[in-house]
């Protein structure tokens, strides 16, 4: 429900459309919201990860305007069957803390549900894949000083409040490989405010900032990265598809004489490639079809393969594609291919909205379909890891 929430906070696909990678923005949470974000992280879920969950560095830092070296707050551990690693020690750990330094946990969302779901639903909005950091502070101290990132970020304010200076951008839209970089940040903020519980901020890559816990209050607040799909990305996927011409499987010219012809012969390859009407939305159809799914397990069900009409099942990922024609149902996820027969449209179609169902429910929609050949449907798609097994009901 959160990225619903989130979704519509920001003003739905007017968001991608006119807002993201552009502006900088603020939205801050109306009175009744300042807890929306409170169920995807609590200070006693952070302190239960950092105690149970084994976060390297830099996976698990500290930063007070650069990395503090780990031997400050860790302690090495060694073991007989598995690698040594660096142990957080919590006095030395929360010593560093009161002295300044911002706590960041990487990729949050793959090791707790609460934001992993709700990153997901963000996914599917946005079509890209997101990854989630968390970051604590206590003191005014900015942890990372001024920078800017290569990558859009949508910011949730969990609990307490942070300071925001914004100073713009001076190149824009700037790639992790980017043939030149701007290392001097302007001076001058053009935009100072203050996110409190539930504000919701989109900073676009490029864009210079720098934020410290404001007034020395305990915050917490997720930064949700946003992998870029930028037109390198669209050329790359154009050019690969290119190879179906002979003159592009050919090996370049050698002759001097030949340049000009071979250079124009692409061109107009290219051209008419780039002028077929649909070849945009092709290209966000395939960055749906071949995104990784969230990783989730399904045991004991996917080992026995043994399902009762209360078993729940849900999509692996909710990126997928579902086309129906007169003969047949194609399902196309995670870069593979599933085709049925027309009967089962009803069934993908639901599990395909979002929604999962139990056994029971999913063959009221196919009546047509035998409980033993739905049972083998699924008992397929969860095998080959299109299916996610969410529990048996009562």
């Amino acid at each position: 429900m959160s990225a619903d929430l989130i979704s519509g906070r920001l003003g739905g696909d007017t968001f991608p459309a006119q807002v993201l990678g552009r502006q900088h923005r603020h939205y801050p949470a109306p009175g009744n919201a300042t807890d929306s974000f409170t169920h995807l992280l609590t200070w006693q879920d952070l302190n239960q990860l950092i105690a149970t969950q084994r976060l390297n560095s830099p996976r698990l830092r500290l930063s007070a305007g650069e990395s503090i070296h780990v031997g400050r707050y860790t302690q090495r551990r060694r073991y007989r069957r598995m690698p040594d690693w660096d142990a957080p020690v919590p006095h030395q750990f929360h010593r560093q803390l009161r002295e300044g330094a911002t706590l960041v946990v990487d990729a949050i969302d793959e090791m707790h549900p609460p934001i992993g779901e709700t990153v997901a639903g963000l996914e599917t909005w946005l079509g890209t894949g997101i990854q989630t950091n968390a970051y604590a502070s206590w003191t005014p101290k900015e942890g990372f000083g001024i920078h800017w990132d290569d990558h859009d970020v949508l910011v949730l304010q969990v609990s307490g409040r942070k300071r925001w200076r914004i100073y713009g951008t001076t190149r824009t839209a700037p790639l992790h490989n980017d043939v030149e970089f701007d290392e001097d940040p302007p001076t001058d903020p053009i935009d100072e405010f203050v996110t409190a519980p539930g504000d919701i901020l989109h900073v676009p890559r490029g864009c210079w900032h720098a934020v410290a816990a404001s007034e020395g209050e305990p915050s917490l607040h997720l930064t949700c990265g946003l992998n870029t799909t930028t037109g390198a990305d669209f050329l790359t996927w154009l050019t690969a598809g290119m190879v179906e011409h002979e003159e592009v499987r050919a090996d370049i010219p050698r002759d001097p004489g030949q340049f000009s012809n071979w250079s124009h012969r692409m061109s107009e390859l290219i051209t008419a490639r780039l002028q077929a009407p649909a070849v945009v939305s092709e290209y966000w159809e395939r960055q749906n079809e071949t995104a990784t799914a969230r990783a989730a397990f399904s045991l004991p069900v996917a080992v026995t393969g043994e399902f009762t009409d209360s078993t729940r099942l849900r999509l692996a990922t909710k990126r997928g594609t579902l086309s129906i024609t007169a003969n047949s149902v194609i399902y196309l996820s995670q870069g593979r291919r599933w085709t049925f027969a027309t009967q089962a449209a009803p069934l993908l179609t639901h599990l395909n909205g979002q929604h999962s169902a139990t056994v029971k429910e999913l063959c009221q929609l196919v009546p047509d379909i035998s409980r033993d050949t739905l049972i083998g449907l699924l008992r397929r798609l969860l095998e080959d890891g299109a299916l996610v097994w969410e529990g048996d009901e009562g």
